[in-house]
């Protein structure tokens, strides 16, 4: 008898768990990497970050009505998630700062009982008079907290708040929610259930952690003394350059006199001089390409090599920080946003080129070459320059640029009646290389 009425208890225990719901509420984790934090919260918390959509139901549901502003908040308080709690309607903010007292005490488990005595009793010693404020040690399985609440009035009505926060990793992490009321006491039940669900993940170490501030300071340092001895560099060569180019500038001056003077009485004494070289180039599309391609990218070469190993200087710099990750893949993003807007750059400088040409478009450059001087005709009036204006000469492909400052003239190697390469042995000779 008495084995069948267990039975019959067993049974009815087994049908009640059956059908009667179940009351508990599952719980959720949710990562917060950057805090090195997993907070576990009930199923149903409404969880809200940076990252929420602004259209997301979840603001709805949390009372707040304009999420734009409220995330403006979010970055001037320091504010990593607003959490609501739909049974009490409690919303709490998890919140991190940094300041140079977190930064001093880095974790507050490091703090003997004195000292965190003295660090809690200096939240309150400077309140104001009209500000009742109150704190005390929460016990956390992890980590001491602190309990702190503030008492006030804002525009005549009694506003309270309570802070659950500690300091970990040199950093303050809160767990904060405030209510405007006249008698109501705040329900700290949501609150306390968040502070009791944190887990932290890591718990780093301060001398490492100062270590690695140093390393940063040190390579922003150092990377600052490289662009100041680069500034003073570029500088002081651009002095030497102006310097150089003034005398230069002076003597070719006086020469270029000399030219003008003699060419006008050859032409008094209709002295006829002799046709070295002939070059017909037509000025295409192509040709200004390669040009301007040549001109902006091959012809600077040791320049971005210079500047491709200071970039892997920096970075191998960078990569030694405490925020490496974040501070290469900056440098990298910035550096193909270079690379980027050096290609914009070309294909708007060879637009500008192309329309200086399209009203000869198609037309044939003539270039006729004398012992002192060279004559262009078919793309502009016939126009004569003497070598000494020419400032430099390169080769690139199929082509010849003979330099007059920043601009150049085109000539198509196979555009010469002669050879082209006896055409640059002569230019290079009158131009003394």
């Amino acid at each position: 008898m008495k084995k069948k009425s267990i039975i019959r208890l067993l049974g009815m225990a087994v049908f009640l768990m059956a059908v009667l719901p179940f009351t508990k509420v599952q719980a959720k984790e949710t990562q917060f990497p950057d805090l090195y934090v997993n907070l576990t919260t009930p199923e149903d918390t409404v969880i809200i970050t940076n990252d929420t959509p602004n259209t997301d139901e979840s603001w709805t549901i949390a009372g707040i009505t304009d999420p734009k502003s409220e995330k403006k908040s979010f970055g001037e308080m320091g504010v990593k998630a607003l959490l609501y709690d739909p049974s009490t309607k409690v919303t709490v903010r998890l919140m991190q700062k940094q300041s140079s007292k977190s930064k001093d005490i880095f974790n507050l488990s490091l703090l003997s009982e004195g000292e965190l005595k003295e660090f809690l009793d200096g939240f309150v010693s400077n309140e104001d008079k009209n500000v009742k404020a109150s704190i005390e040690k929460y016990s956390q399985t992890e980590m001491p907290f602190y309990h702190y609440t503030i008492e006030m009035e804002q525009e005549g009505v009694p506003f309270k708040e309570t802070i659950y926060g500690t300091i970990v990793n040199g950093y303050a992490v809160n767990f904060d929610t405030y209510k405007k009321t006249n008698t109501e006491s705040l329900d700290e039940t949501f609150i306390k259930e968040l502070v009791d669900g944190t887990h932290f993940t890591e718990f780093l170490d301060k001398a490492e952690v100062q270590k690695q501030i140093k390393q940063t300071y040190f390579v922003l340092a150092a990377f600052f003394l490289i662009i100041v001895a680069l500034i003073v560099f570029a500088v002081i060569m651009n002095r030497n350059r102006a310097k150089k180019q003034k005398g230069l500038k002076t003597a070719k001056t006086d020469a270029l006199t000399k030219f003008y003077l003699e060419q006008k009485q050859k032409e008094e004494q209709n002295i006829k001089e002799t046709i070295l070289h002939v070059n017909h180039t037509q000025y295409t599309d192509e040709v200004i390409k390669d040009f301007c391609y040549y001109n902006e990218i091959i012809k600077n070469m040791k320049l971005w090599v210079i500047m491709g190993i200071l970039f892997l200087v920096i970075l191998a710099m960078l990569s030694q920080t405490g925020s490496a990750f974040i501070s290469c893949t900056i440098a990298i993003i910035l550096l193909f946003v270079f690379v980027y807007y050096q290609g914009i750059r070309i294909e708007k400088l060879v637009a500008r080129t192309k329309k200086l040409y399209d009203k000869d478009k198609g037309k044939e450059a003539v270039f006729t070459f004398y012992e002192d001087y060279f004559t262009l005709s078919g793309i502009q009036f016939i126009s004569k320059y003497p070598y000494l204006q020419v400032t430099d000469i390169k080769e690139y492909k199929n082509y010849i640029y003979l330099y007059q400052g920043d601009k150049a003239f085109y000539l198509k190697k196979d555009g010469f009646e002669t050879s082209g390469d006896e055409f640059v042995k002569f230019i290079k000779l009158k131009l003394g290389k």
